[in-house]
């Protein structure tokens, strides 16, 4: 991952530019989606280096484009401990980070904020290393997930492979791959999701291993998502050079596809690039900027901004099919005065590498190919409109049939312990009936929200599931996306479940004299409001911790009286009642 620039963020501006953006449609046929092969990450700082651009960029490009981000990846925590996790989001406002959470959430892009690893060298190692820190830290991860809301977490530790020494990568790949393991338990008995950003690996086979302790095989079924980070191949600090070719990038992921799903791996790619000073011819004047000199770090290019290299004065750009990047060669003069007063001028060779919206393309099309689950783009806010549009061709190609649910229930009222049954169907947009799929129920109440399997599709897209609730809940039902269909949601059934009311009155009364009336509530809880409904007057108890009430009663008159017991309305629960016993009072 690159590392963090510095600058700030006006939170004002970017939430309210996020709030009045629209969603252009996409031109894609009514009965198919543009599949959703975008991803990246959106940092904590400026990506502009002032105060007034980066996030409202980023965010704009994503609200823009929204039907094809899958997830966006926020560069928003660091672990400095098993027990302590830095957020690093600041803002000049400090705005609470719900509302981009929010905003990109009802988007349907799901949020897996990135955590990097800020310890001492060799400290998560360690932290890893023994039951007790390690179960700390997956607490910790955990209760940062389900505080805020996220979708899930992204792990980004890439300290194991450029802080720590080569020398320890056998011990912590046994470590990581525990720790991988537990974590992945952890978030998805939440229904959370957990994905791994790492730099390349290469088929030990080979002879060629990369960073091999991140043990792809072994954490390929517990982890939901693979970024691979394939940039940086050539960095502002080396010789020029392509920044993530494809020719280095396809080997890797061939290693990943042996033993990852495809729909879990995303392809890095960087929407940036640098610029080398590779010759210095004469003497340059003292006003020539710093960034011209050999001995400088390359420069970085935005794609967003690149057009600018290409159109330098006598610039020849070139793009290069085997790394899917283009390469620009020019020099540039300058001409003015020595320390000494005296003119001079000097020529500067440069070579910038970047990837232009052909590069992405170029990815776009390996996503196609391999069935990936897309790119991620390092990172949101760099990239530009041709890039974006040229993804999207691939995204249309790949489009996956709309799934349309529907379902009816048996009732919309319960007695606390009976079961209601649901009938659905699930078809796609021109009606052809989605077969054998399994059909999962969600449910939301106020005790929590729960999803699990329960029925299966028809060969005429059918299902049928009996459900006993014991509360009063909305359920809907869905079928999982495919690499062909969409997600497949029913509307959402509000069902109300009242207690179950049961109790004793006696046979007959006698004016004046005291009686009992008893019963109990199911569920059985205390603390319930309970009423006794005589059709005059109404007297109140609570139940007890067995569920149990009772209340006292005298007769003041002679003739029938109706009774009947109440309860009202309460979290979970709608109103309650019993019908009218009748008693005779001589």
């Amino acid at each position: 991952m690159k590392r963090a620039r510095t600058g700030l963020i006006v939170a004002s501006l970017l939430f309210s530019v996020s709030a009045n953006l629209v969603i252009a449609p996409q031109s894609v046929a009514q009965d198919k989606a543009l599949r959703k092969i975008f991803s990246g990450w959106m940092t904590d700082y400026s990506t502009y280096g002032d105060t007034s651009r980066g996030q409202i960029q980023a965010m704009d490009y994503v609200v823009k484009n929204a039907e094809m981000f899958s997830q966006i990846l926020p560069f928003w925590y660091s672990i400095t401990s098993a027990s302590k996790i830095k957020d690093k989001y600041v803002t000049q406002n400090s705005i609470d980070k719900a509302i981009p959470i929010s905003t990109l959430q009802s988007l349907g892009i799901k949020v897996l904020p990135t955590l990097t690893d800020s310890t001492k060298e060799g400290e998560l190692s360690k932290i890893m290393g023994t039951d007790a820190s390690r179960a700390t830290l997956i607490k910790t991860i955990t209760d940062l997930v389900m505080a805020n809301k996220f979708d899930g977490i992204d792990l980004n530790f890439e300290g194991f492979a450029y802080v720590d020494k080569i020398a320890t990568w056998p011990t912590i790949q046994s470590r990581w791959v525990k720790f991988v393991a537990e974590l992945s338990v952890a978030l998805r008995s939440k229904n959370k999701l957990l994905s791994v950003t790492t730099p390349y690996l290469l088929d030990p086979t080979t002879g060629r291993r990369g960073y091999y302790h991140y043990a792809w095989p072994e954490i390929s079924s517990h982890i939901d998502r693979l970024n691979i980070m394939f940039y940086d191949y050539h960095k502002y600090d080396t010789k020029p050079g392509p920044i993530g070719p494809i020719s280095w990038a396809e080997p890797s992921l061939l290693y990943a596809l042996k033993h990852v799903a495809p729909y879990k791996i995303y392809f890095g790619t960087p929407n940036y690039g640098y610029n080398w000073v590779t010759k210095v011819t004469g003497v340059c004047p003292t006003n020539t900027p710093k960034s011209e000199n050999k001995s400088s770090n390359a420069a970085i290019i935005h794609q967003n901004r690149s057009q600018a290299i290409v159109n330098k004065p006598g610039a020849v750009a070139t793009y290069n099919e085997k790394f899917g990047e283009t390469n620009v060669l020019y020099t540039a003069e300058f001409n003015g005065v020595n320390t000494s007063g005296a003119p001079t001028s000097c020529k500067v060779d440069h070579s910038a590498w970047f990837v232009d919206a052909r590069g992405y393309f170029a990815r776009a099309k390996l996503v196609e190919k391999y069935q990936l689950g897309g790119i991620s783009e390092w990172e949101i806010g760099y990239g530009d409109d041709l890039a974006i549009e040229e993804v999207k061709k691939v995204a249309i190609a790949m489009g996956q049939d709309k799934v349309v649910g529907e379902v009816g229930a048996t009732s919309e009222n319960l007695l606390y312990g009976e079961s209601i049954t649901f009938n659905g169907k699930f078809k796609l947009a021109d009606g052809r009936p989605v077969a054998n799929a399994p059909v999962f129920i969600e449910i939301k109440r106020a005790s929590g929200n729960s999803r699990k399997p329960i029925a299966q599709t028809g060969l005429d897209g059918s299902f049928a599931a009996k459900v006993l609730l014991a509360e009063s809940s909305n359920i809907s039902f869905t079928i999982d996306e495919t690499r062909d269909r969409t997600l497949g949601l029913t509307p959402e059934k509000t069902i109300g479940v009242s207690r179950l009311i049961s109790w004793n009155l006696p046979a007959s009364m006698k004016r004046g004299v005291s009686y009992k009336v008893t019963g109990q509530l199911q569920p059985k809880v205390a603390g319930v409001k309970v009423t006794l409904d005589d059709g005059k007057n109404k007297t109140n108890t609570t139940s007890l911790l067995d569920g149990k009430f009772e209340f006292d009663f005298t007769p003041t008159k002679t003739g029938v009286i109706q009774f009947r017991i109440m309860t009202d309305s309460e979290l979970g629960f709608i109103a309650s009642a019993t019908t009218y016993a009748s008693v005779l009072v001589r």
